[in-house]
Formats: structure tokens, C-alpha cells, sequence
């Protein structure tokens, strides 16, 4: 809907169409980037914490199952 007393030529329209599709774009980029930041940066915690986690268990004092008994909250494994 064009402003009273002013027309919009389709000229522009498309001009400034065309210009946020590009801004979408460049955003889409740099969000799809800080994603997969994000997602080798939970890889490499894990992997940290699993490292951690079995240097535990290996200097324990306990078994692998008494262990798994513990960590499951459960009487059996």
C-alpha cells in the first residue's frame, strides 16, 4: 500500500527487496557460523569430560560396575 502522496515505483520496491534478502542472508551466514562454533566448542567439553570421567573411574578404588550402579542410581546394571 503505497503513502498518501507519495508513489513507490516497483523499481524500488524491488531494489529494497533485494537489498534485505542480501542482509538476510549475510545474517543467516553468521548465525549458521556461530552454530557450528558453538557445537565443535560442546564437542571438545565432552570429550574433555569423558576423558576426565575415565581417569576417574581408573584411579578409583571401585569396580566398573559398582561404578555404573552409582551413576545409574540403580541395585543393578
Amino acid at each position: 500500500m503505497a503513502r498518501a502522496g507519495r508513489k513507490v515505483s516497483i523499481r524500488s520496491l524491488d531494489e529494497k527487496i533485494a537489498k534485505q534478502q542480501e542482509s538476510l542472508a549475510q545474517s543467516k551466514k553468521k548465525y549458521e557460523d556461530e552454530k557450528a562454533g558453538l557445537a565443535e566448542l560442546l564437542k571438545l567439553r565432552n570429550e574433555l569430560r569423558k576423558e576426565e570421567l575415565m581417569e576417574a573411574v581408573v584411579k578409583s578404588d571401585k569396580t566398573f560396575e559398582e561404578i555404573l550402579i552409582f551413576i545409574k542410581g540403580t541395585g543393578d546394571v
